[in-house]
């Protein structure tokens, strides 16, 4: 073949011209407007879908953390409202609030009152009723019984008839519950998470001490074929009760304090005080007061240890508040010759001082010592030094301190407020 029809053939690397390699621009202005706008509308995406994950991560994480702080803030509202916060929040709710002085109640004759922080209960022949300290009727309630006894705690109150076989549970919202037990009804006892307690009679026993939850579901109970219980306390924690019992040996009545905790028949603690009977329990939180005829023990609900104190004449009253313990006795069987012993809620002696004059009612609360007579109402320090003292004739029976300077004064048909103006 002539050398001139000859093919030529490329050796050089050069690409052939069909195939065009564009470089990369990094100029935005040397694209398509299209492309661009595609470009741009791309990333965009990417940035708003990231953008929105990590929105919905956020707020779920808010939304946990919340969850979480609720549940933790209820856990601690049940531990320190054990009756349930709905309840405490209406306690609370209806505490608060003012009325008129003087504030009717019914009734011909009243037989006790119970303060509270700032609200009281009164108890009457007819009815039970709950004022706050600024003289509100929160409720009043008829009960019916011929024999009525009232026992509370901090979140509710138990009315019996001794004797009979009903008791009325209420908080400031009037009843709770009834109860209606089968045998005849010798004492009670409320704690402050609703559980209550009723002691009772029959043919087959001396005496039974039943304890319920506060939905009235028995939880408890123990039976004294020869010994006769007159007084019970439950613990603060509610695993606990403490009771009193009296009964006869060789022609002589005895008596003793138990300790029972619920998982046990037999009792954690006893102890003997042979012909002392006892006439009151009173639970301060950490222990409890004893009260006999002329004497006081001071018991830890812990490890049970015994504090006694000799009172030097019949003790006629005990008092307790979240101030301390007062306990009120007779030296010569005088009602104008009153010693007044003041206790820390721990047991700890802290004063003991004279009152000559009678005392229809007294109280101690936030260190003052605030007592009511025939015609007069006083207040005393802690070391009995009188602060203040008044004239009152209203005829008053019982008392409750609505100030520093103020009481509310109860008598059988009427409650009055009196501010104790003369002083040093």
């Amino acid at each position: 073949m002539p050398e001139y029809k000859r093919k030529k053939i490329h050796t050089s690397r050069r690409r052939p011209k069909s195939v065009k390699v564009q470089k990369q621009n990094t100029n935005a202005s040397s694209r398509p407007a299209k492309q661009i706008k595609r470009d741009i509308t791309q990333d965009s995406s990417i940035r708003v879908v990231k953008g929105k994950k990590g929105e919905r991560r956020t707020k779920f994480c808010v939304f946990s953390a919340s969850i979480a702080a609720i549940i933790l803030i209820f856990i601690l509202l049940s531990t320190l409202l054990p009756v349930g916060l709905i309840e405490s929040s209406k306690n609370l709710f209806l505490s608060f609030g003012s009325g008129s002085f003087p504030a009717d109640i019914s009734g011909a004759q009243t037989i006790d009152c119970v303060p509270k922080s700032n609200y009281y209960y009164v108890l009457t022949d007819t009815s039970v009723m709950a004022y706050s300290n600024g003289g509100k009727k929160i409720f009043s309630s008829v009960h019916g019984f011929l024999s009525p006894v009232i026992a509370t705690s901090q979140t509710r109150a138990i009315v019996f008839d001794q004797g009979k076989n009903t008791a009325i549970i209420y908080n400031l919202s009037g009843v709770v519950d009834t109860v209606n037990s089968k045998n005849e009804i010798i004492t009670a006892d409320i704690a402050k998470d609703g559980q209550y307690a009723l002691v009772t009679k029959s043919d087959s026993y001396a005496s039974s001490v039943t304890v319920y939850n506060k939905s009235g579901k028995s939880i408890y109970n123990i039976k004294f074929a020869k010994d006769i219980v007159n007084h019970i306390d439950i613990a603060s924690s509610g695993k606990k009760i403490a009771v009193s019992t009296v009964s006869a040996e060789s022609g002589k009545f005895v008596s003793s304090i138990r300790v029972y905790e619920f998982n046990s028949a037999d009792p954690a603690f006893k102890l003997d005080l042979n012909q002392d009977i006892v006439y009151d329990i009173e639970n301060t939180g950490s222990g409890f007061f004893v009260t006999t005829h002329n004497k006081l023990r001071y018991i830890k609900w812990s490890k049970y240890a015994v504090n006694e104190f000799d009172a030097g004449g019949e003790i006629v009253s005990m008092r307790y508040s979240g101030s301390g313990t007062m306990a009120v006795y007779n030296k010569t069987n005088d009602k104008s010759d009153n010693s007044i012993v003041l206790f820390s809620n721990s047991g700890k002696k802290i004063s003991e001082f004279e009152i000559k004059e009678a005392i229809n009612d007294i109280r101690f609360l936030r260190g003052r010592v605030y007592s009511i007579g025939d015609s007069s109402v006083s207040i005393y320090d802690k070391q009995g030094k009188i602060l203040r003292s008044d004239s009152c004739a209203f005829g008053g029976v019982k008392i409750s301190v609505v100030g520093s300077n103020a009481v509310c004064v109860i008598t059988d048909n009427e409650i009055q407020k009196t501010v104790i103006e003369k002083g040093d």
